[in-house]
C-alpha cells in the first residue's frame, strides 16, 4: 500500500473503530432510514445501522480499487479512483461519528453528500476517457473535445453542488432544512445539474468539427 492510499484506509479503520466504541452505547433497536423530511421511517438492529453503511463505502471503495487495477484505461485514472476512495472513506466516518455523537442523520447525510461531491469535483477535471469513471453520456464517447469539456464542466457544478449541500446542511435551521431544502432543493438541484451537463456534452459534440471517438474500439 502506498503512502497515497492511508488516508482513505485511515477513514475506513476510524469508522470501524468508532462503530466498535458507540456499539455498547446503542440501543437495541435505532434508526436506520429516514424520509425526506428527516423522520425515522424504519428501526433495525444496532449492528445494522453501524455495519451496513461502512461495508456498502468499503465494497464500493473495493470495486473502484479494482478498477484502476485490472482496467487498462483507467491506469490513468487511479489518482481520481483513489480520491473517490478517500471521498467513501469520508463518509463512511462522518455517518459513523453521527451515531456517536448523536447528531441529526439527515443533516450529516446531507453534508457527507456534499463532502463526497467536493472531492469528486476538484479531481473530475482530470478524468481520461474511460467506461467507467467520469461523466458519461452518449456524446462524449464519440468527440475528445466534448469528453475533456464536459469533465470539467462537471468538475465545476459538482464542487459547487456538494459546496452548497455542506453549507446547507450545517448552517440551515431544521425546520427549513427538512421541510423544503431536502425534499425539493436537493432533488430539483441534482436532477438540474445532470440534465444541464447532458445537454452540454451533446453541444460539445455537436460544435465539435473534426470529432474523434475517444476509445480505441
Amino acid at each position: 500500500m502506498t503512502i497515497k492510499e492511508w488516508p482513505a484506509t485511515l477513514c475506513f479503520i476510524g469508522s470501524g473503530v468508532v462503530a466498535a466504541l458507540v456499539y455498547p452505547r446503542l440501543p437495541h433497536s435505532v434508526p436506520v432510514h429516514w424520509g425526506l423530511d428527516g423522520t425515522p421511517d424504519r428501526f433495525g438492529s444496532r449492528l445494522e445501522a453501524l455495519l451496513v453503511p461502512l461495508l456498502v463505502c468499503l465494497a464500493t471503495a473495493a470495486l473502484l480499487w479494482a478498477i484502476g487495477r485490472f482496467s487498462r484505461a483507467d491506469r490513468a485514472n487511479v489518482p481520481v479512483l483513489r480520491t473517490a476512495r478517500l471521498a467513501l472513506g469520508a463518509l463512511a466516518l462522518l455517518l459513523t461519528l453521527a451515531y456517536a455523537l448523536e447528531w441529526e442523520m439527515g443533516r450529516a447525510a446531507l453534508i457527507g453528500a456534499g463532502l463526497v461531491l467536493t472531492l469528486l469535483g476538484n479531481v473530475m477535471g482530470r478524468t481520461q476517457p474511460s467506461v467507467f469513471v467520469g461523466l458519461r453520456t452518449p456524446w462524449v464517447f464519440l468527440s475528445r473535445r466534448a469528453w475533456f469539456a464536459s469533465q470539467r464542466r462537471a468538475a465545476l457544478w459538482l464542487t459547487g453542488l456538494g459546496a452548497l449541500f455542506m453549507i446547507s446542511g450545517a448552517l440551515l435551521p431544521p425546520g427549513v432544512l427538512f421541510s423544503w431544502a431536502v425534499p425539493g432543493g436537493v432533488v430539483l438541484s441534482v436532477l438540474g445539474v445532470v440534465v444541464w451537463l447532458t445537454y452540454r456534452s451533446y453541444r460539445d459534440w455537436k460544435e465539435d468539427p473534426s470529432p474523434e471517438p475517444v476509445l480505441e474500439r
